[in-house]
């Protein structure tokens, strides 16, 4: 099924090799799940010339000016904008990378670039990304799916945390209800702070005061404990 984003994804990786799909759109077409939007992953100077292409070549067209990504403290993403078309029910996001290294760029399709890409997302669960060829899917995606769990692995601070927490409660509202939350103890200082967190400990097997978890020596959750009765 990833097959239908290879017209576009292969006009943008024409003028930018790296080019690839990564998030929601690759997660919920591997898992059937019904796609919001196709985040499309590209080299932030070329950008302005894949708009032009989206528009030439399939039609779709920009909404908005480009945005600088000015969200928590993610230095990566440097613009954003979003494409719609007339007959066409989902949207592309073109998101403009900076990556840390050229050695992203050191093969034509080398997966480097995505593998990095894919580190920098909050839950294991979406670290699934396309490359018009192959799927990659991280560790934590494939803990996460055998769990049906969706465990925070990025909080660099608090509205982050928060950002992430709301992203868990509209995903498990419909498409992905039942999955449960994980946290590791790296993340309890946030998720104390968090009014959220506070109430899903209450909703699920967790609980507000205690964090009844066991952590293993990865850091990640692997298992959640029953909390004690009160």
């Amino acid at each position: 099924m990833l097959e239908r984003y290879n017209p576009i994804l292969s006009t943008i990786r024409s003028i930018c090799p790296t080019a690839h799909i990564a998030g929601g759109a690759v997660r919920d077409t591997l898992l059937e799940r019904p796609i919001r939007d196709v985040d499309l992953f590209l080299d932030a100077d070329c950008t302005d010339e894949a708009a032009k292409l989206l528009r030439s070549q399939h039609g779709f067209v920009k909404v908005g000016e480009w945005k600088n990504y000015e969200m928590f403290s993610d230095p990566a993403v440097k613009r954003v904008a979003k494409f719609e078309k007339a007959d066409e029910t989902t949207p592309v996001c073109l998101i403009g990378l900076h990556y840390p290294s050229d050695t992203y760029y050191d093969e034509p399709r080398s997966s480097l670039g995505m593998q990095f890409n894919l580190s920098r997302f909050d839950f294991g669960i979406c670290m699934a990304g396309w490359d018009g060829n192959e799927v990659y899917t991280a560790p934590e995606y494939r803990r996460d799916l055998e769990a049906k769990t969706f465990t925070l692995c990025r909080a660099d601070d608090q509205p982050q945390f928060n950002y992430s927490m709301a992203r868990f409660l509209k995903m498990t509202a419909d498409r992905y209800a039942g999955w449960r939350l994980i946290v590791p103890a790296a993340f309890e200082h946030l998720a104390r702070q968090n009014g959220t967190s506070r109430r899903l400990w209450q909703r699920s097997v967790w609980v507000d005061d205690e964090f009844c978890l066991e952590f293993p020596s990865g850091g990640l959750v692997e298992q959640v404990l029953t909390p004690k009765p009160r």
